[in-house]
Formats: C-alpha cells, structure tokens, sequence
C-alpha cells in the first residue's frame, strides 16, 4: 500500500488546493474516477482500515452533456455529479484520469458503459466479495475498467493487508463477519484505485475531514 508519509504530503497539496478550487463540471470526462469521505456509518471503519480518507467512489460518464456518476450504494445508480458531492463530507471530492486516455477508445467505452449497465439495480455487498452476486463501491469501478477497457486500475488487495487495530474498523469487522478474518479474501478498496499509478489528479474541493481517529 502508499506509505503514510507520502500519502500526508499528497493529501496536504490536495486539501491547500482544495481550499479555493471548484470543479468545472463541463471539464469532467467520461471514465474519470471521483473520491469522496461519505457520511455512511461504515467510512470511520474504511478509513482506519485503508489509512485513507477516500471511502466512496465512483464513476462518471456524460450524458446529455451532464456529468453522472453511476456509484454502487445499493443498488447500484446514477447519480447527478452536483448531488454526489454533496452527499459527501465538507464536499470534499477528488477527480483522478486516467493519465493515457488512448484506451478509452469508442469501443472501449461503449463496453464500459455497458458493463455498467449490466450493474444497474445490483444490491450492496457489505461483506466486500468479488463476486456477481452483489456489488461494493470500488468493486462497481474496477470491474467497469477491467471488463470494459481491459484495464486494471488499482491493485487488488486481501483483508489481510489492511490495518483493523482502529476501533471503528474492528467493530465494523467484528459485526460483519464475526469470529471468522477473512484474511485471504480479495478486495479493492478506494484507496488502492486511488493510488493507481495508471491515474493522474485533475481537481479536487473542499477539505479532507478528521478520520482514523478515535470517536470518527
């Protein structure tokens, strides 16, 4: 995973230039990825468990020349990009792309969107599994990229990699999957597409709040 120290210098750049920048929403493109701190119960505990503020994502791809971001929040939806950054805290928002949008290729996105709508009405998974059967967050991104572009964006992690000493994260495991880690279960967090090598920071708003902490 990014190591702390360069992920607090990258999260400090961030929130200075959040401070006074708003996102032209004409400037957004299709497949662009957005992050945000949402208000759900379960952020504290994605937040200790990943050392990020990033715990909901999503994807954006323009129709009528309006930004959407089709999002996994159960069921998977659209949702007005103006409306999903106010769903967030302090309307705090990032904008990544891909840096080599070449592979967006017509086909490629006409795929993506259609693996997208094959998502559409699909329940929330709570339990983070890969499978088909129902769908998290970053999960909903991943596989748009890796079955509509072919592309792997962000690496696929295990429970095991991520840190459940925090409180919030402990209690969050404890009542989804009681005394059983799944250590070696497959996971793609917001964070690790965040850190995806393959994405570039186009904008970003509003500041990051306190996380990972005790009591948040």
């Amino acid at each position: 995973m990014t190591s702390v120290p360069l992920f607090l210098i990258s999260l400090l750049l961030i929130t200075c230039a959040g401070r006074s920048k708003r996102t032209d929403h004409s400037a957004l493109q299709d497949g662009d990825i957005v992050f945000q701190y949402s208000g759900s119960v379960q952020c504290p505990a994605i937040a200790q468990a990943t050392h990020s503020p990033f715990t909901h994502c999503g994807i954006v791809f323009i129709e009528q020349d309006r930004p959407m971001v089709w999002e996994a929040v159960g069921p998977v939806k659209r949702t007005p990009y103006e409306e999903w950054v106010r769903h967030g805290v302090n309307g705090f928002t990032v904008v990544r792309r891909l840096k080599d949008r070449s592979v967006l290729t017509p086909a490629n996105l006409a795929a993506m969107r259609a693996e997208g709508e094959r998502e559409m009405g699909r329940p929330y998974d709570i339990h983070f599994n890969m499978d088909d059967e129902r769908i998290y967050c970053s999960e909903l991104v991943w596989k748009i990229f890796h079955r509509g572009a072919h592309l792997d964006v962000g690496r696929v992690e295990r429970f095991g990699d991520m840190d459940f000493t925090g409180p919030d994260a402990r209690r969050v495991l404890k009542d989804r999957f009681g005394d059983h880690f799944p250590a070696d279960q497959e996971v793609i967090t917001p964070a690790a597409l965040y850190a995806s090598p393959l994405l570039m920071t186009v904008d970003s708003m509003g500041a990051p709040p306190e996380w990972g902490s005790e009591g948040h």
